[in-house]
Formats: structure tokens, C-alpha cells, sequence
């Protein structure tokens, strides 16, 4: 009997143990599984990022040129203004220089 009971038992244990195994192998697959497709979606994530920084890469280059262009631009403006006040004020001397020289020449006559 006893030999009976300690059989069933060890019986009872090794069906426990064999059936575990199985549900730890396949929890061990699934993990696997779950592990690979997270991996993989790692992976485009990265070649996401990757690709986004060299735009973004890129766009601080073109932003930068820009910037540069403006900067010529608003200096050349700046220029372009300070040269447009220097005529303006020597056309008005010289216009007042000729209505001046006309107002003499009336003057004579």
C-alpha cells in the first residue's frame, strides 16, 4: 500500500512537472514571439527616427541658408535705404540750389 500511495504520488508529481513544462514551454514561445514582433517594431521606429532626423538635419541646413540670405538681403535694404536718403536730401539741396539760381535769373530780367 504504501509503495501504491508513494507511486501515485510520484505519479500525481511527474504529471504536474510534464504539464508545467508544456505550459512554460509555450508561455516561453509566446514571450518569443512578443519579443521578436517588438524587435521588429524597434526597428522601424529607429528608421523612423533616423529618417525624420536627417529631414530634420536638412531643414536646419535650408533654415540656416535662409537665414544667411535674409541677413544679405536686410543688409542690402539697409543700404539701399541709407543711399536712397543721401539722394534724397542732395536732390533737395540741389532743388533749392535751382529755385534759387531761377529766382536770381527773375530777378535780372
Amino acid at each position: 500500500m504504501e509503495n501504491f500511495l508513494l507511486l501515485t504520488i510520484i505519479g500525481v508529481l511527474l504529471l504536474y512537472f510534464f504539464s508545467s513544462t508544456s505550459v512554460y514551454k509555450s508561455l516561453y514561445k509566446k514571450v518569443n514571439e512578443e519579443k521578436n514582433i517588438l524587435e521588429t517594431k524597434n526597428k522601424e521606429l529607429q528608421k523612423l527616427i533616423d529618417r525624420y532626423d536627417k529631414q530634420i538635419k536638412g531643414s536646419v541646413h535650408a533654415l540656416e541658408n535662409a537665414q544667411d540670405n535674409l541677413k544679405v538681403a536686410r543688409d542690402d535694404l539697409q543700404q539701399c535705404k541709407l543711399e536712397n536718403n543721401e539722394l534724397s536730401h542732395r536732390l533737395q539741396s540741389l532743388q533749392e540750389r535751382a529755385d534759387e539760381l531761377y529766382a536770381q535769373v527773375n530777378t535780372m530780367n
